[in-house]
């Protein structure tokens, strides 16, 4: 009795950042965990010669475009969160008078640092595209992956 209710007033363990990124992960999806196996199933039929391997190439992709588009979810919500308080932050020592900014150098550097980022984001585009070898089922596996939530 005195264990139970050790147990139940314990408070619980704060979680680590690995825990908090993975709190829903995305192999509990429907779509993904219904892919995954019909993939494994195309993997094993083209391994005994009963089929060709695109099957398994669409399922791949699709379980690839999901994770990639899982992860940009969860990027996009810390950046996003890491922004407002950078802006907070600003905001408070711009009213405190403890910052001064030079509002033309920091427009020439965010634009210069927009190019560069789509540049990148260009050659991410094409690292993925040779990657998988389906776009279309990468695509819908991205889409489905970013709406997990």
């Amino acid at each position: 009795m005195v264990e139970e209710e050790q147990a139940c007033s314990a408070s619980p363990a704060s979680l680590s950042t690995w825990d908090a990124i993975l709190a829903d992960p995305p192999w509990t999806a429907k779509s993904f965990l219904a892919v995954g196996v019909a993939t494994v199933g195309a993997l094993a039929s083209w391994i005994g010669n009963l089929a060709s391997p695109a099957l398994a190439e669409i399922g791949g992709s699709y379980l690839g475009g999901f994770l990639v588009g899982w992860a940009f979810r969860r990027f996009l919500r810390m950046a996003a969160t890491l922004a407002a308080f950078t802006l907070a932050g600003i905001a408070v020592l711009k009213a405190t008078d403890w910052l001064n900014l030079d509002w033309a150098s920091i427009e020439a550097q965010a634009s210069q640092s927009l190019r560069w980022i789509q540049g990148q984001a260009d050659g991410l585009k094409a690292l993925l595209t040779g990657v998988f070898p389906s776009a279309g089922a990468a695509g819908a596996g991205a889409f489905f992956g970013f709406r997990k939530k």
